[in-house]
């Protein structure tokens, strides 16, 4: 696989993963769509809608969003097996699982399965017995036959980074199953950036379900927010990603919708190439970059190519990972608050030159909120 194509998050893993996933070459699909308020991950008002609506944060937050304490230490000596995929992405989530298990005093195991066959991947794991599954991006209907045998096996298989609902026949939780509080804040960004005169176009790929929780919201909650704002798809492929063309598609949208002002990328491998693609066309004056799920390229480009960007705590998964499994290790039915407190990935907006710094200084990433791993300690009852 070509490395210009290495996605870097694990909502997106699905899209490299899954054989036969399919691909879509239509180039706009939704253009100043109507709100009518589905799914809305906020409360608008009459000011928001004359484009002063709320800020968005734009430091790290700083607690987890998983209140509920175990009411014991969970038995030592489990083991979970992590099941990576070839990309870098899928290494960042490592860290955040056996960090996780040491604290418990669990045994953690890293297995590496190949992208074009994930079921030989959960297969392999569960041969190896052990008490958890972890795995991130793949959706259930690529490894419909393993669940099945993992669930006979008695082995828990926990996922993050799908818009699969857990169930009885699939995963026993799912962690942050959907970018729509990316799409909020991005949302809320733009819309006081530009005095609430935003013209979004968003780079996307659809056939992709995390993507689409993104583009949906803007579809059903943008014009609610700034009555002023205009929105607007551009739809690509993973083949435009490889063969570099995404700029160039963006250059010709652009050259055709000249009242664009600020373009949107649903992830970031979608920009690569863009800024220079633009800044040779003479269109860099005309728009802001924003986007969702950093890497770090992006993080470096903070703030002068890219302006705003949401970011993707892939370690602080893992750690939601392990939480799920120290819960179900003591006999616990996982509630549906405990559900929802990790379907939503903590996040926030990248703005200014200060944070990219401080992330810089680190791993060019954000691996979730400060000091998390202290609190999934004090959570678990086995120190801080």
């Amino acid at each position: 696989m070509r490395r210009s194509m290495l996605v870097t998050a694990p909502l997106l893993i699905a899209m490299f993963a899954v054989a036969g996933c399919g691909s879509s070459s239509s180039s706009s699909s939704s253009s100043n769509t109507a709100a009518n308020g589905s799914g809305s991950t906020n409360t608008t008002t009459n000011a928001a809608a004359t484009g002063s609506a709320t800020a968005p944060p734009t430091t790290p937050p700083t607690s987890i969003p998983i209140t509920q304490a175990l009411p014991k230490a969970p038995p030592k000596g489990k083991t979970i097996l992590y099941l990576q995929c070839e990309l870098p992405a899928c290494a960042r989530t490592a860290p955040g699982i056996q960090q996780g298990a040491a604290a418990l005093g669990w045994n953690s195991k890293v297995l590496v399965y190949k992208n074009a066959d994930p079921g030989a991947g959960l297969q392999s794991a569960i041969q190896q017995h052990p008490n958890y599954i972890a795995i991130t991006g793949i959706p259930t209907a690529a490894m419909k036959p393993q669940l099945a045998a993992a669930k006979s096996a008695g082995i828990p298989v926990l996922s993050c980074g799908t818009t699969d609902k857990p169930s009885p026949d699939g995963y026993a939780i799912e962690c942050g199953g959907t970018l729509e509080r990316d799409a909020e804040y991005l949302g809320r960004w733009v819309t006081r950036d530009s005095g609430g005169k935003a013209n979004v176009v968003a780079v996307s790929i659809p056939q992709f379900p995390a993507l689409v929780t993104i583009t949906d919201w803007f579809k059903h909650n943008f014009s609610g927010m700034c009555s002023g704002c205009k929105f607007d798809e551009l739809d690509v492929t993973v083949d435009d990603i490889g063969s570099g063309q995404v700029g160039s598609k963006i250059v010709a949208y652009l050259q055709a919708h000249p009242n664009v002002n600020y373009v949107l990328f649903t992830f970031a491998d979608l920009a690569t190439g863009v800024p220079q693609a633009i800044q040779s066309s003479g269109l860099a004056h005309q728009v802001k970059l924003v986007g969702a799920v950093e890497s770090e390229g992006i993080v470096k480009g903070v703030p002068t190519t890219y302006k705003a960007w949401t970011l993707s705590p892939n370690e602080y998964m893992g750690m939601v990972m392990v939480d799920a499994a120290a819960r179900l290790s003591l006999g616990e039915t996982l509630s549906q608050q405990y559900l929802d407190e990790i379907y939503h990935n903590p996040t926030w907006v990248l703005d200014s030159a200060a944070e990219a710094n401080a992330l810089a200084a680190t791993n060019d990433t954000w691996p979730g909120p400060a000091g998390y791993v202290g609190q999934f300690k004090k959570l678990w009852q086995v120190g801080s």
